[in-house]
């Protein structure tokens, strides 16, 4: 109980701080009386399917929700482009019933105790001006289905952004697990060479409890680490639409840095081809479009229409009636037949009609103020949009610059660092030093390699951001 009261008690002392290690170790072999349980917790895991980067986004412009709503917005902005082109075009309709009543026509013969009714006809309108709604309409159509694509663009490079950031995270966590291993092969090294000094009595009971502590907490990482792997591997798995656990493949060509970057021209071309700002240049061609749009309700319009219609006394179905003739053909006499009468009488109109509205309760006024009141917003989003642009640009590059030379001074950090241990550790099995500074030395190590990993993936995002705000890769 001693034991195990000071183990906690050390261990929170140290602190569970996530470190990484560039050189990979193989696993340790543990003492008896340790438990294993990052072992155990691995071994429920199922493997993870792996996957390209390039195939990554491939699957997450599929499936990811937004990406596919901007999809069918682009898809029903289409459709309003050729229902705008359908105003130009007549309407045709047609037109038919049939009826039986069941009571007879009073002071008519009938051979029938009920009476037959039917009707058919075809009607056709053409707008000839409707005070230039059409032609409104269809920029405005135009416009909307130009705004919906260049969501669909931006939507594009987000989810782009949103796939790369999960890819590199769940790479950036495998690699965690491989320090994390590797600090406790390095601990457990550690650990057996006190255990070893201490039977020979050359060093204290206390180093041996120090790196007894210093065993613990590197398992105890390793366990954070494979639980942050899995959370990555699952955040990956959802972000490109999969079932499972999905882990990237690595890809060392992913980390070729940019030679040289041309900022002034890459801030040019970003007034042109940025998301963001084709997005809101959008927005403001249809605002204003749907403005002349409400305007034009204020004309008047004038329409052609005409039908043709066809009534008979019987169903379209039955046979055409017989109508007696009598036929004189001499004194006294007469010449009796049968004739079909027609079965239908036909019927026609032609209407032209000139409308001119002259006052509805305000609606228009009320359309046409909500319609500039957008276009008003949409330009100040697109003056936003730009200074956006602007500061976005400013802070990736300056993170993309960061994170490079962050990279090169991690890497001699590391250097530097495993340098240092190698030292210490000579030292302290000459007897020459402290368990603790030998501990503080693997501490900075450890610290070193994880900010080396951490860089590395730091650069990829800080990348990926950039090609998000310009709109193309670099």
């Amino acid at each position: 109980m001693t034991l195990n009261h000071s183990f906690v008690a050390l261990a929170l002392a140290f602190g569970l701080a996530g470190t990484a290690r560039a050189q990979q170790a193989p696993q340790p072999q543990q003492p008896a009386a340790t438990p294993k349980p990052a072992a155990a917790q691995q071994s429920f895991t199922p493997p993870p399917r792996g996957i390209t980067l390039s195939d990554a986004l491939q699957l997450a412009r599929r499936y990811n929700p937004t990406q596919v709503q901007a999809r069918q917005n682009v898809r029903v902005a289409n459709l309003g482009v050729m229902q705008a082109w359908g105003a130009y075009l007549p309407s045709v309709s047609g037109s038919g019933s049939a009826t039986r009543n069941s009571s007879p026509q009073f002071g008519v013969s009938q051979t029938s105790p009920h009476s037959d009714n039917s009707s058919f006809g075809l009607s056709a309108s053409l707008p000839l001006f409707t005070g230039f709604q059409r032609g409104a309409n269809l920029r405005a159509a135009n416009a909307t289905m130009v705004l919906n694509q260049a969501a669909l663009l931006q939507q594009d490079y987000a989810t782009d952004l949103a796939t790369k950031q999960a890819f590199f995270n769940e790479r950036e966590n495998e690699e965690l697990v491989g320090v994390a291993q590797a600090n406790l092969a390095q601990a457990d090294q550690q650990l057996r060479l006190t255990t070893e000094k201490l039977r020979l009595g050359a060093t204290t009971r206390s180093d041996s409890l120090t790196a007894s502590v210093a065993y613990g907490t590197a398992e105890v990482q390793l366990i954070q680490a494979r639980a942050n792997a899995l959370t990555a591997q699952a955040n990956l798995a959802r972000a490109i639409g999969a079932e499972g656990m999905v882990a990237a493949v690595p890809d060392t060509t992913l980390e070729v840095r940019l030679t040289s970057l041309d900022t002034a021209a890459l801030r040019r071309d970003a007034e042109a081809t940025a998301p963001s700002v084709v997005e809101a240049q959008a927005g403001v061609a249809a605002a204003q479009a749907l403005l002349s749009a409400s305007r034009s309700k204020y004309y008047p319009t004038l329409s052609l229409s005409g039908s043709q219609t066809w009534a008979g006394a019987q169903l379209p179905w039955a046979a055409a009636p017989l109508s007696q003739v009598i036929t004189p053909t001499g004194p006294g006499t007469a010449d009796t037949s049968f004739v079909r009468n027609p079965r239908f009488t036909g019927t026609w109109n032609v209407q032209l009609a000139l409308s001119f509205p002259i006052f509805n309760g305000f609606q228009r006024e009320a359309s046409v103020v909500t319609a500039d009141a957008t276009a008003i917003a949409a330009r100040a989003k697109l003056r936003d949009a730009r200074l956006g642009l602007d500061a976005s640009l400013i802070q990736a590059l300056t993170a993309l610059d960061a994170a490079a030379a962050q990279i090169d001074v991690s890497r001699t950090s590391v250097a530097s660092a495993q340098e240092s241990l190698r030292m210490q550790q000579e030292r302290y099995r000459l007897g020459a030093s402290t368990i603790v500074d030998l501990l503080t030395a693997e501490t900075a190590l450890n610290q070193a390699e994880t900010g080396l990993v951490q860089s590395r993936y730091n650069y990829l995002i800080a990348r990926a951001t950039l090609e998000a705000l310009v709109g193309h890769t670099l």
